[in-house]
């Protein structure tokens, strides 16, 4: 029997948007050959919760169902590429999710909600924790693309998997969604 498990919180494009950082991810792999995460499907994580037994996590899901559901879903806007500096010697290359006021109040009662103090930048990866060399490479190509999408977000998506199982791959566990109603 599994006694912990761990958590992913995250937010779903749109399938254009899947698909076209699904081809960066591609077309990055042509100029630095394959990397962690090349397959991995386009989101934006949230928050993680590791180590969970499976009833403390269910309690906190029942405790957030209604304040997500009374959230309004919200609309978001790819704009272009950006990166994260890890250090000295790794870079995360990722597209940029446009900031605007009704985003940013948007996302701060998301973590209001969760209870997150995590400070959230919203963000698409494609590729992760890459070394330098590697991110000198595909920026030069990469920074040039204008890519500019819309997308509307209508669910919290929560996947979960195995803590302690090598290579255990994440299932989805519950959807809850933005519907903008008030349930008391």
């Amino acid at each position: 029997m599994n006694d912990y498990n761990d958590y992913l919180f995250l937010l779903e494009p749109s399938d254009v948007v899947k698909k076209q950082v699904e081809h960066c991810k591609l077309k990055a792999s042509e100029y630095i050959g394959t990397y962690p995460g090349v397959k991995g499907t386009a989101h934006l994580s949230i928050c993680m919760l590791e180590r969970q037994k499976p009833h403390i996590i269910n309690s906190f899901i029942e405790s957030i169902k209604n304040k997500i559901n009374s959230m309004p879903p919200v609309t978001l806007q790819v704009n272009g590429f950006e990166y994260f500096v890890h250090g000295e010697d790794r870079m995360t290359i990722y597209a940029a999710i446009k900031p605007t006021f009704k985003s940013d109040n948007w996302f701060a009662l998301l973590r209001k909600q969760l209870n997150t103090k995590k400070l959230i930048t919203p963000h698409i990866t494609v590729t992760k924790h890459i070394t330098t060399d590697d991110f000198y490479k595909l920026w030069r190509e990469l920074r040039l693309v204008p890519y500019k999408e819309s997308f509307t977000v209508d669910k919290l998506t929560i996947l979960v998997k195995e803590t302690f199982k090598p290579n255990a791959k994440y299932d989805i566990y519950e959807r809850l969604y933005f519907k903008n109603e008030l349930k008391y």
